[in-house]
């Protein structure tokens, strides 16, 4: 009986110990690495192509930025990870759009500078907490000082998609104050790739990099000008595996003005690298 006795104590250690080893853990298996979107170009119809570019170092940050078919090209310098500078490099303009930067990391100030090194711009910027609250440019009037020329204001939906852009412009000359609401709905749940032109008045101004406004992609759009509904824009998009959009279609309506009525139809392609 005694031997009995030790030979179940001596097994039921040998069945311990080998329950010990099964349930060691392994190595934590590293989460699978998510490939970068790089938005390469996107292409509009009738309009210079492309109509946006983008080029990018081997850390995924934008090196190199075209708008309308190299109407304006920007080499994009950083410090880190943040851009420092956006250096126009067309023959007729070398301004260059240097970066200032809030204590929390997010873009406060950039100052438009010409080829002179006479800085005759700024684009100013508030938060509510990380969101963009106000973007305001001014000008430098000679005699006068720098004069605010364009704000934009917005609201947010609790996802942290862009509601409402509403923007301001002073009358200038014999043209009367500018008032929109440009309003966003029915978002989807995909990514966004083109948010930044949101902002950017491509007949005017620069375009800039380096702020967010929308994570998914809007299906409706509506414009209403110094109170008038203008038009709005139904979008349906077609996207690729990894849910980037590859098309965007949009049906058009203008809602008032000698056009009211009419309808006709937009569309966008994006490629990746």
């Amino acid at each position: 009986m005694r031997y009995s006795f030790i030979i179940a104590i001596l097994g039921y250690i040998v069945l311990l110990q080998s329950c010990k080893q099964e349930h060691i853990p392994g190595p934590v298996p590293r989460p699978p690495s998510v490939k970068p979107v790089l938005l390469k170009d996107i292409t509009i119809p009738n309009l210079p192509s492309p109509y946006y570019h983008c080029e990018y170092n081997t850390d995924s940050l934008v090196t190199r930025a075209e708008f309308s078919s190299g109407l304006t090209s920007y080499n994009v310098l950083y410090s880190g990870k943040q851009i420092k500078e956006m250096r126009n490099n067309v023959f007729v303009n070398q301004d260059t759009l240097r970066y200032v930067y809030d204590n929390t990391g997010k873009v406060a100030l950039i100052k438009f500078i010409d080829a002179e090194n006479t800085v005759y711009r700024h684009v100013s910027f508030l938060y509510n907490g990380s969101q963009i609250k106000e973007i305001e440019w001014d000008h430098k009037e000679a005699g006068v000082g720098f004069l605010i020329d364009r704000t934009l204001t917005f609201t947010y939906y609790p996802d942290g998609n862009v509601k409402t852009i509403t923007e301001i412009r002073p009358a200038f000359a014999n043209l009367p104050e500018h008032h929109s609401v440009k309003t966003f709905d029915q978002y989807d749940s995909k990514i966004n790739v083109d948010d930044f032109s949101l902002i950017h008045d491509g007949i005017h101004d620069h375009l800039f990099l380096g702020v967010r406004l929308q994570k998914g992609n809007p299906k409706k759009e509506r414009l209403e000008v110094n109170g008038v509904d203008l038009y709005t824009i139904d979008y349906v998009y077609s996207y690729n595996n990894d849910n980037t959009p590859a098309t965007k279609k949009g049906d058009f309506l203008y809602l008032s003005g000698p056009n009211a009525g009419q309808r006709f139809q937009t569309n966008a392609v994006y490629t990746y690298y």
